[in-house]
């Protein structure tokens, strides 16, 4: 059996663009983890050796339960090698190849899960940016003994760190690594990235979980860049968007705008928006052996109440997909104005259907509590009332008090005017 370090190996469990990974057992402990042997020109570089000794340091304090843990790094027989915890299940490009779109519900889940993980990561100091997030750097896991179709019972984000290496090899922090599929247009154009880079690649992969393919593809990869960093997002079928609330349609294109600016402003506000949507009934049903396999130590975003509802991204470019140049244009824009206005006129209309989706029962609950209590209502009458009566009570009992003196006054004023200074009546002197 094959060694690496203190790791026997298992068996290759898959290759890609940055290594092969492998499941092994530590000699010792006989614990089951998997080995990330990183790609060996890696070992070739002195600054991209230091770079990603560093890089591990930090993601081995990095916490979260949609985080991959990092349990060690080391370098052996020249390889550079990652120690990661062992995950049982699929990662969500193999959901997707299977099943195609998912419900919006469970979409949904997968995207919120997916930015708490970015809100650790993120408010991290100084902080870590994932920079290749994509469906095959998400994990979803099942429970122990179950077949790997099962139903999920938990979501890993894996390759924290590996493009930041890759980046340091170039010299660079603005070098376009990544998966062009899922490339923010400031990572294409090699500007300084934040944050809000991956939140872009988070709305790709929202967009291609709900309508089952990406919103810009090509068999060009300069068309698809030029896509990437000029075309609008073309707006989901309207076979997507029947049951979609409007608010989680708003949050998907607020993160697909192509200035930094534009998006929301961090991880953490797009969980707090789609948490919303969660608490209302939006998170998938599982399976009774998922349920029983979700623990207390996977807790959502700790967050102040939601803030108002995103304002609506820009209208969206034409009804299908564009497949040249920057796409969309007047016509575009256009024809997916009248389809939306279409679409919320029938919702206005008066014969329309009583709205069930999720943001009316938001809405009822909202209006339920600012009602007044009948009881309540009829004490504030009643001591209104009271009141009303007590001051006009007072103000006759002064009225009537005053009454004595003001008559005795008019009847000195009537006396007075009735004798004039040539009056001779009187005693002379």
């Amino acid at each position: 059996m094959d060694r690496i370090g203190e790791y026997l190996v298992r068996r290759l469990i898959g290759e890609g663009g940055m290594g092969k990974v492998y499941e092994a057992e530590e000699r010792l402990s006989k614990r089951r983890v998997a080995l990330k042997v990183l790609r060996p020109e890696l070992t070739r570089h002195e600054d991209g050796r230091r770079l990603f000794l560093n890089e591990m340091q930090i993601l081995a304090h990095l916490e979260h339960p949609n985080l991959v843990r990092s349990l060690a790094s080391m370098e052996t027989d020249g390889q550079l090698v990652m120690v990661l915890e062992y995950l049982h299940g699929r990662t969500l490009r193999q959901e997707l190849t299977r099943r195609g779109a998912l419900s919006w519900q469970e979409a949904l889940e997968h995207v919120a899960r997916i930015a708490e993980a970015l809100t650790v990561a993120h408010e991290q100091e100084p902080s870590i940016v994932h920079r290749d997030l994509k469906p095959e750097n998400v994990m979803l896991t099942v429970a122990e003994g179950d077949a790997e179709d099962a139903a999920p019972v938990g979501l890993k984000v894996m390759d924290f760190g590996i493009a930041k290496v890759l980046e340091g090899m170039h010299g660079t922090n603005t070098q376009s690594i990544g998966t062009l599929q899922y490339m923010s247009p400031e990572q294409i154009d090699a500007r300084t990235i934040d944050a809000r880079s991956d939140l872009y690649a988070l709305g790709l992969m929202f967009y291609e979980m709900l309508s089952g393919e990406p919103p810009f593809s090509s068999a060009s990869p300069r068309e698809l860049l030029n896509l990437q960093c000029t075309a609008p997002a073309p707006p989901l079928d309207e076979e997507v968007r029947r049951g979609l609330p409007r608010g989680v349609e708003d949050v998907l294109f607020a993160m697909l705008e192509k200035k930094p600016e534009d998006r929301p402003s961090s991880a953490r506000e797009v969980a707090e928006r789609l948490g919303l949507f969660r608490a209302a009934g939006g998170a998938p049903a599982t399976s009774g052996r998922a349920r029983a396999s979700r623990t207390a130590d996977e807790p959502r975003v700790s967050a102040p109440p939601p803030t108002p509802r995103m304002a609506s991204a820009p209208e969206r470019g034409a009804d299908t997909k564009p497949s040249s140049g920057a796409g969309g244009g007047a016509e575009g824009r256009a024809s997916s104005e009248g389809s939306r206005d279409g679409a919320r006129r029938e919702d206005e209309s008066p014969r329309a259907r009583p709205r069930t989706d999720t943001i009316a029962l938001v809405e009822a609950n909202a209006a339920r509590a600012r009602e007044v209590p009948t009881w309540l209502a009829l004490v504030a009458i009643v001591a209104l009332s009271l009141v009303a009566g007590m001051t006009t009570y007072l103000v006759r009992l002064r009225t009537a008090a005053e009454t004595p003196a003001a008559a005795t006054a008019s009847a000195d004023a009537r006396s007075r005017a009735t004798i004039g200074p040539d009056d001779t009546t009187g005693t002379k002197r």
